[in-house]
């Protein structure tokens, strides 16, 4: 949902700033249009003003002295040819004009209509009185001067370009258009870029519309199967109007397999032939959705149909090929559930699980998963409060001895994870260890017992030892970390790790060589839990290890067991031979401690001696430390 919030957030902004550009294009267009028209106006203006010097003659205003200059047949015919020529260029007037005496008069006029009726035609040697300042200094001009003014004819721009008779006279020639005229031209300019704009608009507007069906059919399509996808799937459940539905969850086993072994490619073809098998089986009444990589949701709104959908997948043939280029079989794990929309996808998740877990084809959700989900919920909350822990550096060492009973003196102490809780208790490790491995913070919590272990013991001769994982030895940025640690601990011979004997055999190659490197710098190894996975003393030898530590639950046992005690009676009498030391944990009574004491056990912790404990005052009556006795 994220990604398609994203999205949808990118497609608003880019449609705001489509409207900007939008809005932007408009004003550009307008200012264009209006330069363009401008220009267009100033060019008439001049191509008018010129043309009326050609339309009076080279002459006309040679030796102007008075009225008489010209008749007034002669006058009107010329003014008649001026006002044709103006009406034909869509202007207001063009003319003629001298200055005598300071004066303006006109030499030649065109007319409108309006002048005809109103008896307001201008006539020769006219004068006229409303002359600008720059009207009169256009007589003295070289060029062209353009101005906006304003007279009892109307408001115009006007042109007045300066020419000189034979005689030696200044006249000018001019045209005018009325602003009103010009600024309609500008209106028609706007309303053409508006409705330019308006036409992109609805167009993008149209792709857009377009463009998010397009988005949301894609959102909720699975584009290798052409099946609704989880997006589609968690749109249904919120726009329900039904509260209650049945759903069921089908995990396809091998396609992780396939997909490794084949290619993803054919993987997809797999779940794209079980989805259309399946929809040829359940028809109308079912809606098909591609969860993820290898689930599949059936859904209905029918809740009387658990038994008719338990059947449809019951009814499948595994022993058919899913398909046959090449010959592939799958087999499936289902989870069904019916009930509340907001709960039904988590429920038949885990009721799927469950059947994987268990190895059954098909489960229901019923009141026994209950626990499953109290569980989910109870890593989610623990994994919080293992961050936390390490945010506020609430992960503390606890000291637990390790006693020799040759002489009762505490030897060593173990260093264990706790977690300090808010209400001042302590997290045990097997409430929280399962959160930190499945969160990958392994590492995290080496460092920083470690840290505060060397921090502790620094200043004293105190032997302690601490836990690693094999995670722990194949991540080269902790043995950089631990050989840094090293260098600065001033005896390094006093720590000792730790090492699971499953994870040790398991990675055998890397965790030798991780030893080897250990032991390089005076830090002695042993092997935690012995006797519960591989059990090989031949390959323990080949580690190269400064001892074992039995399996508390082989020591337990000890008591009651005569196999479990010769088996440790001969692992006591072996390790004394190659000189490997031997440590019992899990020491929880006199009875225990007895009978390892007969299986020839020297050395061994448990909650006889001590529980772990916060400091190291309090963790036991053997107090006195003799560093001859130390392992």
């Amino acid at each position: 949902m994220t990604s398609r919030h994203a999205h949808l957030s990118w497609l608003a902004a880019g449609f705001l700033t489509f409207i900007l550009s939008l809005s932007g294009y408009v004003y550009y267009s307008y200012q264009l249009t209006y330069k363009e028209i401008m220009a267009s106006v100033d060019d008439k203006l001049l191509d008018a003003a010129l043309s009326v010097q050609h339309i009076l003659g080279p002459d006309y205003h040679d030796n102007i002295n008075d009225l008489n200059h010209i008749s007034r047949e002669e006058y009107l015919q010329k003014s008649k040819q001026l006002s044709d020529f103006t009406k034909k260029l869509d202007l207001e007037y063009v003319y003629a004009m001298v200055m005598i005496d300071g004066n303006v008069h006109f030499s030649a006029s065109s007319y409108t209509a309006e002048d005809v009726k109103k008896n307001k035609i201008t006539y020769f040697y006219d004068l006229y009185s409303e002359a600008t300042e720059l009207n009169k200094a256009a007589f003295y001009s070289t060029e062209p001067i353009f101005e906006y003014s304003s007279d009892q004819w109307g408001h115009f721009k006007t042109i007045f370009v300066p020419f000189t008779s034979a005689d030696g006279r200044v006249y000018l020639t001019g045209a005018d258009i009325t602003i009103k005229d010009l600024q309609a031209r500008l209106n028609t300019s706007m309303s053409q870029a508006i409705i330019t704009s308006c036409f992109f608009f609805f167009i993008a507007v149209l792709v857009a519309v377009v463009y998010i069906q397009l988005l949301k059919r894609s959102y909720g399509t699975d584009s290798a199967t052409g099946f609704a996808n989880h997006i589609a799937l968690q749109n249904t459940l919120r726009k329900s109007k039904q509260l209650h539905l049945l759903m069921a969850v089908i995990w396809v086993n091998d396609l992780e397999d396939i997909n490794s072994f084949y290619g993803t490619k054919i993987g997809d073809t797999v779940i794209k032939r079980l989805m259309m098998r399946l929809k040829e089986l359940s028809g109308d009444n079912y809606t098909l959705y591609r969860l993820s990589t290898n689930k599949i949701v059936v859904l209905t709104q029918d809740l009387t149909k658990t038994d008719s959908l338990e059947h449809m997948i019951n009814q499948f043939n595994l022993n058919t090929p899913i398909i046959k280029e090449p010959f592939i079989y799958v087999t499936l794990c289902t989870g069904i559930a019916q009930g509340n929309k907001d709960l039904l996808l988590e429920n038949a998740h885990i009721a799927a699980a469950q059947a994987k877990q268990s190895r059954h084809s098909l489960v229901r959700y019923s009141d026994s998963l209950h626990k499953v989900k109290s569980q989910y919920l109870y890593n989610v909350k623990m994994a919080k409060n293992v961050r936390e822990a390490f945010n506020e550096q609430l992960l503390v060492p606890f000291f637990q001895p390790v006693v020799c009973l040759t002489n009762n003196e505490i030897v060593q102490y173990e260093c264990l994870a706790r977690i300090k809780t808010a209400e001042n208790t302590y997290l045990k490790p097997e409430e929280f260890l399962t959160v930190i491995n499945r969160s990958r913070m392994d590492g995290q919590l080496t460092r920083t017992m470690f840290s505060q272990c060397t921090e502790k013991f620094r200043r004293t001769s105190i032997h302690w030892s601490i836990n690693l994982t094999a995670q722990d030895m194949l991540d080269p940025s902790l043995a950089l970390f631990l050989e840094d640690e090293l260098k600065r601990y001033p005896n390094p011979s006093h720590i000792t790790i730790e090492l699971l004997e499953t994870e040790a055999i398991a990675n055998f190659a890397e965790v030798k060589a991780f030893i080897d490197q250990i032991r390089a710098k005076g830090v002695r190894v042993m092997i935690d839990d012995f006797g519960t996975g591989y059990s090989n003393i031949s390959n323990i030898l080949k580690l190269n290890v400064d001892g074992i530590k039995l399996d508390g639950s082989l020591v337990k046992q000890i008591a009651n067991d005569a196999d479990v005690f010769l088996f440790i009676e001969h692992i006591a009498s072996f390790t004394k031979q190659v000189n490997l030391l031997l440590v019992a944990e899990s020491v929880e009574n006199k009875l225990i401690l007895d009978t390892l004491l007969k299986a020839g056990v020297t050395l061994m912790q448990g909650f006889y001696f001590s529980e772990p404990q916060a400091s190291i005052e309090k963790t036991s009556k053997f107090k006195k430390w003799p560093a001859e006795q130390a392992i």
